[in-house]
């Protein structure tokens, strides 16, 4: 089974590798949580039952797992050039007399790297084999007294989550459509449903993202919900997209804002201090990551019960890029949480906020509606009399 790894984001990539290391390594595993992890987001002591089989047996001593997550892979090629960069960048830390984690850590004799990309398997010249070649150079050139190391590219993720279902299961992003059949017997049994009506409007100006499968998909998912639930799916839309980055968003709040909760996740929100590294580390970051989407959709659900309204906007990426890099120090003020920033459209209404929150690590925006790009909407008649309750 394929999975897209990169709708987990970099916090959940994290979570599901350090959920594969306690189930294949053992229980032993300490597991870190959010914030600095010093180079480890969990750590295992001791005899393992990992690798096996292995010429040399199971690992024995003291290893850390590191998660290393690429929001938008662009190719094996520049994909295995990055993971090796983020590799250097680790083990130099490690190697690092004076860092914190070598101050006030334990040298590791294993370590296991963890990423959602994919590494070639050609023998010899492909990612894997580079990869591999490269590590041992790093671990001499850092002078690291690592006895072994084992890399969980894509392909050995995706054979573990296909081997641990109640792993991948906890992911919405990971559950296959035979998860979804299977719950849907074991929950429905025979029992007669009656059907939720589904029908999609194209957005006013032209031009739609929606293509027929992408309806055609939004409309059995939301078919099959409706005829169990009256309360609106709380997940993505699946277009078979990964340049999509898409939220859901319940209107209730504010109908005249698009929110997006998690536009991004960055640890380095908790560093900052001032309002001018707020309008820097904004400008080169947010920007960097907003390269990697070629669109930026909000899927608004709108009650009016019987009905439901799902509505697909877009936050036009070009000008949200545009305007963060023409923030500066007079941009953003400073709340309990973390920082905000108001900016403003060419013709000078308001566009967008940027809410930077640190406890949570997250980047959070709240859009101005007339300014999105509408491109159509899944109108749902509720059945009834209903059948089911609601889970």
């Amino acid at each position: 089974m394929d999975y897209d790894l990169t709708r987990l984001g970099p916090r959940e990539f994290e979570h599901l590798t350090q959920a594969l290391a306690v189930k294949i390594l053992g229980t032993g595993v300490s597991v870190f949580g959010d914030g600095r992890d010093g180079g480890r987001e969990a750590a295992f002591s001791g005899r393992m039952r990992f690798p096996e089989p292995d010429p040399g047996g199971p690992w024995n001593g003291y290893g850390v797992l590191q998660a290393k997550f690429r929001t938008r892979p662009l190719g094996t090629s520049a994909d295995t050039g990055w993971f090796l960069r983020e590799v250097d960048r680790e083990l130099a830390a490690w190697g690092n007399p004076n860092s914190s984690r070598a101050r006030h850590g334990r040298l590791p004799d294993y370590m296991i790297l963890a990423t959602n990309v994919v590494l070639s398997s050609v023998t010899g010249s492909g990612g894997i084999d580079r990869v591999e070649t490269e590590i041992k150079k790093l671990v001499a050139k850092h002078r690291l007294p690592l006895k072994g190391w084992k890399i969980w590219h894509f392909e050995q993720i995706r054979t573990f989550l296909d081997l641990h279902p109640e792993i991948r299961q906890t992911y919405d992003a990971m559950v296959t459509p035979a998860d979804v059949l299977a719950r849907l017997r074991r929950s429905i049994d025979t029992r007669s449903i009656p059907r939720a009506s589904v029908r999609f409007t194209p957005g006013p100006g032209g031009g739609s993202l929606v293509t027929d499968d992408v309806s055609g998909n939004m409309t059995d998912r939301l078919g099959l919900h409706h005829s169990i639930h009256s309360t609106p799916m709380g997940v993505s839309l699946v277009g078979g997209r990964p340049d999509w980055l898409v939220k859901p968003q319940n209107v209730r709040s504010d109908p005249t804002r698009l929110r997006i909760e998690k536009l991004a996740e960055a640890r380095w929100l908790r560093e900052l201090r001032t309002s001018d590294e707020c309008a820097r580390e904004v400008g080169s970051r947010v920007r960097e990551q907003l390269a990697g989407f070629t669109h930026i959709l909000v899927l608004r659900v709108a009650e009016a019960p019987p009905t439901l309204a799902y509505q697909l906007c877009e936050v036009p990426r070009d000008l949200l890029v545009e305007r963060i890099a023409a923030a500066n120090a007079r941009t953003f003020r400073q709340v309990n949480t973390g920082f905000v920033g108001d900016f403003s459209h060419r013709n000078g209404d308001w566009l967008f906020r940027l809410n930077l929150d640190k406890p949570t690590e997250k980047i959070r925006v709240g859009y101005a509606l007339e300014h999105a790009i509408d491109h159509g909407t899944w109108t749902v008649t509720l059945p009834s009399p209903r059948t089911l309750p609601d889970a």
